[in-house]
């Protein structure tokens, strides 16, 4: 009899559970927000939702009113979660939003793992920056990348004019390469030395000829000769033989 209630018991907390869980579902709100995972805006999941607003004394505006939103938030797509604030003053209504972690534009690549040891790190360090937002810092780390793999190939050969000439003249890039990373490396001397802070298309556009002239210069090499070793050898034709 005892044995029978325990199991009678069971099946209703389960049911229970059930009927919970089935009206958290009904009961879920949705919203976009970007996704440093999926790497684009997809529907999140509203896990958890505090707010908060008051009013302050301001000597040159006298009272002002503010309101602060921070919402917990779950992808859809990937299951990540990261926290949304929405805030908005009475100075500026419009709300904006913030996200923590920031939202992210590009991912490391996945061929990272077979540059020198030293550059992997390196460019671990810039993606650091990107997806921390920090734009100057990210695109100096870029310039600094060339910098490397110009000293690993050609070695110290005057100003960088000069360097980029002998990359050319080795063979290591080609003339349309080596005027896209003169604009590379003078994009990174203007975050240098003149504070400069790219917009994250412009940072995007620098990363994307940075990371050729890796891959060109550390990876094709190998992929291509792994991929004439593994490709199957034209037959030669067979003689023809004179019909008696």
């Amino acid at each position: 009899m005892g044995s029978s209630t325990g199991t009678v018991t069971r099946v209703l907390i389960c049911v229970a559970c059930r009927g919970t869980e089935q009206t958290m579902q009904k009961t879920k709100k949705l919203t976009k927000a970007p996704c440093r995972v999926c790497l684009r805006e997809t529907n999140h999941t509203i896990l958890a939702s505090h707010a908060l607003s008051g009013t302050d004394e301001i000597s040159e505006l006298g009272e002002i009113w503010w309101s602060r939103r921070y919402e917990m938030l779950a992808c859809c797509g990937c299951d990540s979660v990261l926290l949304r604030e929405t805030s908005s003053w009475s100075e500026d209504p419009e709300p904006s939003s913030t996200y923590y972690p920031p939202p992210v534009s590009r991912s490391l690549p996945s061929w990272r793992y077979k540059l020198p040891h030293r550059l992997n790190s390196l460019l671990g360090e810039v993606y650091a920056a990107l997806h921390a937002d920090s734009r100057t810092l990210a695109l100096m780390g870029a310039r600094t990348l060339v910098d490397v793999v110009i000293l690993d190939k050609v070695g110290d050969v005057g100003t960088f004019p000069e360097k980029l000439e002998k990359m050319e003249q080795d063979g290591l890039v080609g003339r349309q390469n080596r005027e896209f990373l003169a604009v590379a490396l003078d994009a990174g001397s203007a975050a240098a030395h003149r504070g400069y802070s790219p917009k994250i298309d412009q940072l995007n556009q620098v990363m994307d000829i940075v990371e050729n002239l890796l891959q060109a210069v550390y990876v094709l090499h190998g992929a291509a000769e792994e991929l004439k070793k593994s490709t199957p050898q034209r037959g030669t034709k067979s003689s023809k033989t004179s019909s008696p």
